[in-house]
């Protein structure tokens, strides 16, 4: 298997996180993917890949490319045989940047590529399927992100909310804290989150704190449950738990059982490998 992660050029990095590449020559996987505190542009050339709600049928089946927005339940996805997919993470601020649109109306979709960038990724798509060397690829992927995100920009107060929210300790009036520290209403800072992120402030603390909760859990699976409600600002278990099943479907302590079946890796704490992995 082929891995490639590569950081952003500098014109990007205010909206781009990491862009990656995978390959194989035979892959066969099942995975269900926990949410995050991302979007994701993907391009796949594989010989089948499909991708959709948990429990549900695939939304994006053997597509070239496709959005997957910021989502608040789980997503499962198969491919087989040969295998080729590569893209970008974005970050949480860069989906209303990238599309026009107001991230709102894009939130819990996987989209095509066409329905939201039309013709200009159906262009980009046939460059990057006849070009052989995978960091090529990337160079040319990064040059079609570079004019997207061409003069547009996000509000400097948004980004410092996101970042906040995302490093401080969680505490009863964080939000109405952080948006007095903005001089700013807590309705203004919510319709910015909508607008650019997806979410209001409130669901993307959520957000983080289930990202911790399974990274602390993936790292170390045996730690009391009250223990880590404590640690990470939550009233008693029974809240941790309730955040745990709305955004899993498994309670915390199934969480745990997969972790010590080693279908979820440490690295990669919002994944449950649900098949069998070759090549």
């Amino acid at each position: 298997m082929n891995v490639i992660v590569r950081e952003p050029s500098a014109p990007l990095r205010l909206f781009v996180d990491k862009l990656w590449y995978i390959s194989a020559d035979y892959f066969n996987q099942q995975d269900i993917g926990f949410p995050v505190l991302q979007h994701e542009l993907i391009f796949n050339f594989s010989e089948h890949f499909s991708v959709g709600q948990a429990n549900q049928p695939p939304v994006i089946q053997n597509a070239e490319n496709w959005l997957s927005s910021l989502y608040t339940r789980p997503q499962r996805s198969q491919t087989w045989g040969r295998h080729e997919t590569f893209g970008v993470f974005l970050k949480p601020w860069a989906l209303q940047a990238l599309t026009g649109i107001p991230a709102s109306e894009l939130t819990d979709q996987i989209l095509a590529g066409n329905t939201v960038f039309r013709r200009p990724v159906d262009e980009i798509s046939e460059q990057l399927h006849q070009i052989p060397d995978a960091h090529t690829k990337l160079t040319l992927l990064e040059r079609f992100l570079t004019q997207r995100f061409l003069d547009k920009d996000v509000p400097a107060y948004l980004i410092y909310a996101a970042e906040s929210l995302q490093q401080n300790r969680w505490h009863d009036g964080m939000i109405r804290e952080l948006a007095r520290e903005l001089r700013i209403s807590p309705k203004s800072l919510t319709a910015a989150f909508n607008k650019h992120i997806g979410i209001p402030p409130g669901r993307f603390l959520h957000l983080r704190l289930f990202n911790d909760v399974v990274t602390k859990l993936a790292n170390h699976p045996r730690q009391s449950f009250t223990q880590l409600a404590q640690e990470h600002g939550f009233f008693d278990q029974a809240h941790l738990n309730h955040l745990f099943k709305s955004l899993t479907d498994l309670t915390p302590g199934e969480y745990r059982k997969q972790v010590l079946a080693g279908r979820i890796r440490p690295d990669t704490p919002c994944y449950l490998q649900a098949g069998k992995a070759q090549g």
